[in-house]
């Protein structure tokens, strides 16, 4: 699996949002910075299919937010 359907996006943010308790607040600013990495890079994400699910997992092309 390479990548996530809408379907699939839509179901993840559900289960996640749950997981948070019915509720995730993200700013603008946020989501532009996510958006927005410096230098054009931008976040991938490796997606595995496990024997109960799937793993998706963050690579950051621009480093930590720690370096930034």
């Amino acid at each position: 699996m390479n990548y996530l359907s809408d379907v699939n996006l839509r179901a993840v943010l559900a289960v996640l949002i749950g997981r948070a308790g019915d509720s995730v607040e993200i700013s603008n600013e946020e989501l532009y910075e996510a958006m927005t990495r410096p230098g054009g890079q931008h976040d991938g994400f490796e997606i595995n299919e496990t024997p109960t699910g799937v793993r998706i997992t963050r690579r950051s092309g621009a480093g930590s937010d720690a370096d930034r």
